[in-house]
């Protein structure tokens, strides 16, 4: 799950959740029915939820759906890899229809509401490619390697938040007032104004934070429940997410940040395999390991005057008799 307990999920579906939980839950859904796991989420929320009886209620909670569904195609334009995540989104909506019935006051509790969840917008960075964005109250982010924000068209009520997947450099202005919040995978940064770097991609473990200047606190759900901690400026914190281990280092934040206007690449305590898909993201490349073990091997690295990805992967395999090569466009890691 994207940062949603499943029971107040389940309580949103039976009309028992308080305005603050609906509106968690409502941002959860529109960051996450475009997720190519949604379905999933949703089944294993669904069989928790025993549905009611009534053709005529399970109609409008379909037609309520496809409706939010159409509004947000209308409103963006997406490539090819978005279309079929909006396919996976159609097929999410269909799990929901059939185990749904009687909760359509709930799940659209009122036609303000619905607008809230549709006048969102998604930016995102493809691979090798970084994009600035101004968001509404003039705070700025940079995306970086095949990385989306997803921001509303105004900021309203008494808190600020857009939602991230990927890596991010954001400049927020300054509002103590209106905290400012970056939701990723299970994980929220809370912030009033500050500089950071923040990286949670859905195919690693770890989400990595890096504050520059401000003073930031992270909120995160791992195995052991939610929990919660502080990071102060020139510092790195890294959250293995499966198993709530925390690791922390001191970093030259402006230099860790530096890839916003050159390429800069930094891996803290990564594993070969983590590594690879960063490269893969950062070069366009094909990288295959092909002994597993070599996979798990971590590394300590920077690396900031535009090597290539072969010659990253031989610097970091140098000392550890693995050889690197590249054959017809990909990269392949193995033992001599």
């Amino acid at each position: 799950m994207k940062f949603i307990d499943s029971e107040l999920m389940e309580k949103y579906l039976q009309g028992k959740a308080s305005p603050e939980e609906r509106h968690n839950v409502l941002m959860w859904l529109m960051l996450n029915l475009k997720s190519s796991s949604a379905d999933e989420d949703f089944t294993e929320i669904l069989d928790r939820v025993r549905p009611v009886k009534d053709d005529a209620r399970k109609d409008r909670v379909k037609k309520r759906l496809f409706a939010l569904v159409h509004a947000d195609r209308r409103q963006r334009s997406y490539v090819s890899r978005r279309r079929r995540r909006n396919a996976v989104m159609y097929a999410a909506m269909a799990v929901m229809c059939l185990a749904l019935a009687g909760m359509s006051a709930a799940m659209v509790s009122s036609q303000k509401e619905m607008s809230a969840i549709v006048s969102w917008t998604e930016t995102e960075a493809a691979y090798g490619e970084v994009k600035e964005i101004v968001l509404p109250d003039g705070s700025r982010i940079w995306l970086h390697n095949d990385s989306r924000v997803t921001y509303p068209d105004s900021f309203a009520g008494g808190r600020r938040q857009v939602f991230v997947s990927g890596e991010v450099y954001a400049e927020i202005v300054r509002d103590r007032r209106h905290p400012f919040i970056v939701s990723g995978d299970s994980v929220n940064v809370v912030v009033t104004g500050t500089k950071f770097n923040f990286r949670t991609y859905p195919d690693r473990r770890n989400v990595e934070l890096t504050l520059v200047e401000g003073s930031v606190s992270m909120e995160y759900v791992t195995p052991r429940g939610k929990e919660g901690l502080d990071v102060v400026p020139g510092e790195t914190v890294s959250v293995n997410l499966k198993d709530g281990n925390v690791s922390r280092y001191v970093c030259n934040a402006d230099e860790y940040v530096s890839w916003k206007d050159r390429r800069a690449l930094y891996f803290n305590d990564m594993t070969l395999a983590d590594i690879a898909m960063e490269l893969e993201r950062e070069f366009g490349v094909k990288i295959v390991i092909q002994d597993k073990a070599l996979g798990s091997t971590r590394h300590f690295a920077s690396f900031v005057n535009d090597e290539s990805a072969v010659g990253i992967l031989r610097t970091l395999c140098a000392d550890s008799g693995i050889e690197v090569r590249e054959k017809d466009s990909v990269i392949y890691i193995h033992n001599h």
